[in-house]
């Protein structure tokens, strides 16, 4: 997420964030507003004799939430009790400050009841570098999972339901970019697509420029460039942090984005 600022005004009914963004030097890629994903593009594939995967850097603030998306079923055979279970294990904190070592939580309770593209959400934050762990539950000899996994952090509107009203981007462009491109995700359990080589973390697009601009989607250098989409009724349920939103931008050329303010109103339920 990096050159995002973000900021929130809201009055009676309606609220609005606000976000800006510039594209970190000499980078191209995917990058976040209101919120972060942070993923490999590269499966973790966990076994009896491989069952450790890392996540996250030593001692980084992140305060998000670990998320797997699973390729299919895992298995568990061998032995006569029991299934194969994920567990996180870590730094956890919480929204009241509450900073726990040596934490732990289970992901995944039974990986052989795993379903292809399954998004699965840790409840607890975790901070600095954590693991994840597959281990049989009984006496299982041979057990096996692979999913992509990552680090998810988005506004979730302080735990309330929301109707997403209007989105607006406003911007200049630093390079010119036929790659570029503007979404806003709905973050949730649905529209999650695993990948063994190529994973890009988000789910449901709310909100496509490239879609709605088609042929006049590029941005051009020292020009500018704006994406305004209003008269939107998408439900956003906040409630314990079930679902938000984040905006994934995209950049093909270095320094494609000068600068870019964004802009998401919307109305209590």
């Amino acid at each position: 997420m990096a050159g995002v600022n973000t900021s929130n005004r809201s009055g009676g009914n309606i609220g609005v964030i606000q976000a800006s963004f510039k594209s970190p030097s000499a980078s191209t890629g995917s990058f976040h507003a209101f919120g972060f994903y942070e993923a490999p593009a590269a499966e973790a594939v966990l076994t009896n004799a491989s069952a450790a995967q890392t996540l996250g850097s030593a001692n980084n603030a992140y305060s998000a939430n670990v998320f797997i998306v699973a390729k299919e079923a895992g298995a568990a055979s061998g032995g006569s009790t029991g299934t194969a279970k994920i567990t996180i294990t870590g730094t956890s904190i919480t929204t009241a400050g509450v900073r726990a070592a040596g934490d732990s939580e289970i992901l995944v309770a039974d990986v052989t009841a795993l379903t292809t593209n399954q998004f699965v959400e840790s409840a607890k934050m975790w901070i600095g570098q954590v693991t994840l762990t597959l281990a049989t539950t009984g006496d299982r000899t041979t057990f096996n999972a692979s999913f992509n996994y990552g680090l998810a952090s988005v506004v979730h509107f302080w735990e309330r339901a929301v109707v997403i009203n209007q989105f607006e981007a406003t911007g200049r462009a630093g390079a010119t970019d036929t790659g570029f491109n503007i979404q806003l995700l709905k973050h949730s359990s649905a529209g999650w697509t695993y990948s063994a080589a190529a994973f890009v973390p988000g789910g449901t697009a709310i909100l496509d420029m490239n879609v709605d601009a088609n042929t006049e989607k590029n941005i051009t250098s020292g020009k500018r460039f704006h994406y305004h989409r209003k008269g939107m009724t998408t439900a956003i349920n906040g409630i314990a942090g079930l679902e938000g939103v984040i905006v994934r931008i995209t950049t093909g050329a270095n320094n494609a984005v000068e600068s870019m303010d964004m802009r998401i109103q919307y109305s209590f339920t």
